[in-house]
């Protein structure tokens, strides 16, 4: 017996594992050096080979559900009522988590039954596939974002109102996997209290209540605000599978949350915030989707903000007045542009096209070339009517009013100042819209205001098919070159020139020119019966 026994421990030591021998009453007859060390280094308050412990009556005393499970499984396998047992089980310790897998065998030694049990660290093993299964959910939950923009698209697209975008927005992201809830809603500037517009999902998981009694993720959403930019953060809180002394699975840990500017052009019009429970959510390819959806979301509310605002018969007409929009000392000789078009350019700038007199071309160019946001050219024209481009590197009013759906019937700049006639649809709040320009044209009154009413209404419908055909470079050759007089006889400006003022060839001009005219005939003309 003393052979076999030295035989035995010798073979138990040179393995890298800890591992002890029970006789058939669960009594530790003989440990190996792995066992020792592994007590020695973790303060067991035990002999280190613990050899003479009844390892069953330790697991009675410890009450975990591992423990107990450790003792059936041991129990019958010592009894013959199985051949193998094992079980994997969390051991963490202060400063690490760790993992075991508990192995035990039957041997038989003078004729009567004992146990090898052997555990196993697997804690690189736990975690590749906790790794392995985070890469996993994030994968899935990039891909049904994904899935989610997509349906978002092609729903936004098919609703009249704000309102019934941003619900549909809502309804598919809180209805995608990896995601709790979304809610949109719009900060208040003054108070920077966030009023929700629409939400779905479930929220109970997310709900906390801070010292200032707000939801979870408002400094975030603020964050969001003032950046308009994308912000996340992630809220942690202490969890007892992560306790040394604990017997629980690990879960996760973390709330996190999203916060989106929906935005289109200059104009912020909410934040969507999605909420998950998701360990390491919001991905850097995440994060990019989500951005790209706020500006799906933005361009579709700013269309359907302008379709309501030209459908209605019933509109608020203003006038307003920006002061010195254009800087200036006291102008020698009066002046006056009456702008006829707006059109975006290539770098987020913007060419107002406008007619003034030859008798005051000299006056303008006085007040707009010393400044370095501007720039005119004389285009065509003499006598009573000179066209002029005003190439603007800063922000345009008239976009930033159409971006909420707000028409801009005309606008006049006289002596520096801009005077402007808007139309707002009949719900809307003047006092919002003139704060909406104040901050980023401070100096801007209200003149007047009056409901009126509108006899017809250009036809929607048949002027959004025509130019949704157009590639935006189509669409801006062809406005440029409406706004420049190209079009007019005598025409007020060359396609050469034109082109030069684009940045673009003159034969590429021509080309954007002559297929976005032949979109436009066939939109126009195509639909048309053969006439008798």
């Amino acid at each position: 017996m003393s052979n076999r026994m030295q035989l035995l421990g010798e073979s138990l030591d040179a393995l890298p594992v800890n591992v002890s021998v029970l006789d058939p009453e669960g009594m530790i007859l003989q440990t190996n050096q792995s066992w020792q060390e592994f007590g020695e280094q973790n303060g067991i308050r035990m002999r280190p080979d613990t050899a003479g412990v009844n390892y069953l009556n330790v697991c009675d005393r410890s009450k975990t559900e591992t423990a107990t499970a450790a003792r059936r499984g041991l129990t019958e396998l010592l009894a013959g009522e199985r051949q193998q047992f094992q079980l994997e089980y969390p051991c963490h310790s202060p400063v690490e988590q760790r993992w075991f897998l508990l192995v035990a065998v039957p041997v038989i030694l003078d004729q009567k039954r004992h146990a090898v049990v052997a555990h196993i660290n697997i804690t690189d093993q736990k975690r590749r596939e906790r790794q392995l299964e985070a890469e996993v959910a994030r994968l899935e939950a990039l891909t049904d974002l994904t899935a989610a923009v997509r349906e978002i698209t092609q729903t936004v697209i098919s609703q009249s109102t704000r309102s019934e975008i941003e619900q549909a927005v809502c309804d598919q992201l809180a209805g995608a996997n990896g995601y709790d809830c979304a809610r949109i809603g719009e900060v208040d500037g003054r108070t920077g209290r966030f009023t929700v517009r629409a939400s779905a999902g479930r929220f109970g998981s997310i709900q906390e209540c801070t010292e200032s009694d707000e939801l979870f993720g408002a400094t975030v959403i603020r964050e969001a605000v003032w950046t308009g930019q994308l912000q996340t953060t992630t809220h942690r809180r202490e969890n007892t599978a992560f306790d040394w002394r604990q017997d629980a699975p690990p879960v996760a840990t973390k709330r996190a949350v999203a916060a989106v500017p929906i935005r289109h052009a200059e104009t912020l019009y909410s934040v969507l915030t999605i909420y998950t429970v998701r360990p390491d959510a919001f991905s850097t390819e995440e994060r990019t989707t989500l951005s790209e959806l706020g500006e799906v979301v933005g361009h579709a509310i700013a269309a359907s903000e302008r379709t309501q605002a030209l459908m209605s018969d019933e509109l608020i007409e203003v006038e307003l007045r920006i002061r010195d929009l254009f800087p200036h000392e006291s102008p020698s000789t009066d002046w006056t542009v009456e702008i006829t078009q707006t059109v975006a350019g290539p770098d987020d700038d913007y060419t107002m096209y406008g007619t003034t007199t030859e008798a005051e071309i000299e006056a303008v160019a006085a007040v707009i070339d010393p400044l370095d946001v501007a720039a005119v050219t004389v285009i065509g024209g003499s006598g009573e009517s000179v066209r002029i481009a005003l190439r603007l590197s800063q922000q345009c009013v008239i976009p930033l009013l159409a971006s909420h759906g707000w028409s801009t019937e005309t606008a006049v700049l006289s002596n520096g100042d801009c005077y402007l006639t808007v139309h707002l649809p009949s719900g809307d709040n003047v006092r919002e819209m003139v704060e909406t320009v104040c901050e980023v044209f401070p100096n801007t009154e209200l003149l007047a205001r009056r409901q009126i009413h509108v006899d017809s209404q250009v036809d929607m419908e048949i002027q959004e098919s025509a130019v949704a055909e157009l590639t935006n470079r189509q669409r801006t050759v062809l406005q440029t070159a409406y706004a420049a007089g190209y079009f007019q006889w005598p025409r007020d400006a060359t396609g050469a020139e034109i082109a030069e003022s684009l940045g673009i060839a003159p034969p590429t001009f021509h080309q954007h020119l002559r297929v976005g005219q032949q979109k436009l005939m066939d939109t126009i003309f195509g639909e048309l019966p053969v006439a008798v």
